[in-house]
């Protein structure tokens, strides 16, 4: 039973026992927002850039970690704007919840699919996440046409929320998923379902597959009705949600707002007492010109009421340190270099497989509990290792420029210790010549 059966994948190492088959590999790592202060204030923006306002707002009047949404587009992972994004936000003190989106063509939005959430799942685990809870919306208003590829489609909707739950989680546990909001005000026609209706066709058992719910909350219909409305078109239409989902779910008002949002704000605010949310993100900040014109809280009378509404300071877990999160190194031979850890299972499953680079003078330090002689492969790498093998503090192997599959060879290089291990260190091909690493040569883990 103690066991262990390896599937090796990428720079992979899968482990899978028993106990992890069963599920242990799935641990949650996510906490529950509401067991510690929380400010609920937030606000939705379309652009990272507009960071510094929205903090200017949520964290008003008293307030502290409040929240912010922001979309981020699959054609659209700029690795450098969304690392400044994430490293303000821990400056700011800010939460944020990023909804993925895919891109537009013509007046829809491309559909997403399984190989979107690897890309997406890659690229956010990456960043410098501020706080423990990774929160992620998996889109935006699935039961409109236009929005999801031209046609609605629940059960494919729900198979991607399975998906996403395996993909996310496998990259770390700390992810935080979020089902889309959907638009309550939506008939059912042939380019829309009713949302009460849309929860129905979608397959059982979907709610397990995420950690909390993502709520559109308008005033319909036009989105000018009274903010007092209790209609389920109204602002609290959520309620009927939650009431035909049964679910205790933390809740994320991720949209809510008027065409007159003076005349909205700040009562909308006294309307959303459940003791279930976690936030509420008004859309929205700012909006240019366009159809979102009319939402805009950015220089209006709407904003000065939000920001001067009394707040709390929020105590989120947070990562020590937002624009570094682990900063570990290690010194061989008379090197000291900055790696980054992969010691839990869902780590050690990704490795560096599907990234398209590795800093210069950068590793990856592969941490195991006991002692192993297990085989690392190339499957979905894009550049050349170089490996050396660590046991009680001394290299005892190497292995050089090891290259990634190409189109002449795509069965990936296997590469076995030849004694068990306890560390493994990848880097850059040519890292070894260049540093003259040699077997024997002592290992200091340093931080």
């Amino acid at each position: 039973m103690n066991k262990y059966w390896k599937l090796f994948i990428g720079s992979w190492i899968l482990f899978v026992s028993w106990n992890l088959v069963i599920g242990s590999s799935k641990v949650s790592a996510i906490y529950e927002p509401l067991s510690v202060p929380n400010n609920k204030y937030g606000v939705h923006i379309l652009e990272p850039g507009e960071i510094a306002q929205a903090a200017n707002l949520v964290n008003s009047s008293g307030g502290d970690w409040g929240y912010v949404t922001v979309p981020i587009r699959s054609d659209d992972r700029d690795r450098e704007k969304w690392t400044e994004f994430f490293t303000k936000a821990g400056k700011l003190h800010l939460i944020p919840l990023v909804r993925l989106a895919t891109y537009p063509d013509g007046d829809t939005w491309v559909r997403p699919n399984v190989y979107d959430l690897v890309d997406f799942a890659n690229f956010l685990q990456d960043m410098p996440w501020p706080t423990q809870n990774r929160y992620i919306i998996l889109f935006n208003e699935p039961n409109h046409a236009k929005e999801w590829g031209g046609e609605v489609d629940p059960k494919q909707y729900t198979s991607l929320l399975l998906d996403a739950r395996d993909i996310f989680k496998a990259r770390s546990a700390d992810f935080f998923l979020l089902s889309a909001g959907l638009d309550m005000s939506a008939p059912s026609n042939h380019t829309s379902l009713d949302a009460l209706e849309f929860y129905r066709r979608m397959t059982p058992g979907w709610l397990n597959s995420t950690d909390g719910l993502s709520f559109h909350a308008y005033p319909n219909p036009a989105f000018s009705a009274p903010v007092t409305s209790k209609t389920r078109f109204g602002p609290t239409s959520y309620r009927y949600e939650l009431n035909y989902l049964k679910s205790n779910k933390p809740i994320f008002i991720t949209e809510t707002g008027s065409t007159n949002p003076n005349n909205f704000y700040p009562q909308a605010f006294t309307i959303f007492t459940d003791t279930q949310i976690v936030a509420i993100t008004p859309f929205i900040l700012y909006a240019g010109a366009g159809e979102f014109t009319k939402f805009s809280l950015l220089n209006t009378p709407a904003y000065n009421s939000i920001q001067n509404l009394t707040k709390i300071s929020g105590s989120p877990h947070l990562i020590s340190d937002p624009s570094n999160p682990s900063n570990p190194s290690i010194k061989i031979n008379d090197l000291t270099l900055p790696v980054e850890l992969a010691d839990t299972p869902e780590k050690i499953t990704q490795g560096l497989s599907d990234r398209q680079t590795l800093d210069e003078n950068t590793g990856m330090l592969f941490v195991f509990t006991k002692p192993t002689q297990s085989p690392f492969w190339m499957y979905h790498m894009n550049f050349a290792l170089d490996f050396i093998w660590i046991k009680d503090g001394q290299v005892v192997q190497l292995n050089e420029n090891i290259p990634p599959p190409t189109t002449s060879d795509l069965i990936p290089k296997v590469i076995t210790p030849n004694q068990p291990i306890d560390h493994v260190l990848e880097v850059n091909a040519g890292f070894i010549k260049k540093h003259d690493i040699k077997i024997g040569h002592e290992v200091d883990y340093g931080q």
